[in-house]
């Protein structure tokens, strides 16, 4: 369970978070919307705890979590922003990168697991053996989550991620992660859709968040 509590954060004399309050319960589905610049990715960051708050904690299973903490805390997410990485080679190297990370060793890449993804997001499995930079900007970023979902990570940050994407593909991608019962997610958005696929929304503006009823 991932918990901000009282969470403020300023930059520059601006209140980026506003005494923020959360809950994210385990297996727990929630959209994140809000005006652009009103803080959702910087709360996907306090997270992680790539960004320092002023005042407030983040806790995790009730404990405050402290730097001692963060490699342990960071393996237990998985992030994934709306750009897709710059690559080059083939588009099963690109998703075999995550396996030459040290935190991933123990881990190996599943070609079945990749085609079984590649089809639920609308890709042909054949891309795979196709140049990552003859990709286009959409096929790019469905094997960047692609990449990122291989990884037995629990709780996903998701951050735009559908951005980029025509209207076919984006309801895959939502599709796919309203189906992952077995993963806790919070995506920050302003595409509604995800929440007619069943997400829960979280609003967060002005650094003021709320729960939409």
């Amino acid at each position: 369970m991932l918990e901000f509590r009282d969470v403020t954060l300023r930059r520059a004399g601006r209140v980026i978070l506003n005494q923020v309050n959360l809950t994210v319960s385990p297996g727990e589905h929630l959209a994140l919307t809000g005006p652009s610049g009103g803080g959702k990715s910087t709360l996907l960051k306090v997270a992680l705890l790539f960004e320092p708050v002023d005042e407030g904690t983040v806790l995790w299973n009730k404990r405050e979590v402290t730097v001692a903490d963060l490699t342990a805390h960071r393996s237990r997410f998985l992030y994934i922003g709306q750009k897709p990485l710059p690559f080059e080679g083939t588009a099963e190297e690109y998703l075999d990168l995550p396996f030459t990370f040290a935190a991933n060793r123990a881990l190996r890449a599943d070609r079945e697991e990749q085609d079984r993804l590649m089809e639920a997001l609308g890709l042909d499995p054949a891309l795979k053996k196709s140049p990552y930079t003859r990709l286009s900007g959409g096929e790019q970023q469905r094997l960047t989550i692609i990449q990122g979902l291989q990884l037995e990570r629990g709780f996903c940050l998701l951050d735009e991620i559908t951005s980029s994407l025509d209207q076919e593909s984006m309801r895959s991608v939502i599709r796919h992660f309203a189906q992952e019962k077995g993963r806790t997610v919070l995506a920050v958005t302003h595409n509604r859709e995800w929440l007619d696929f069943g997400f829960s929304e979280v609003c967060l503006e002005s650094g003021t968040l709320w729960r939409r009823k």
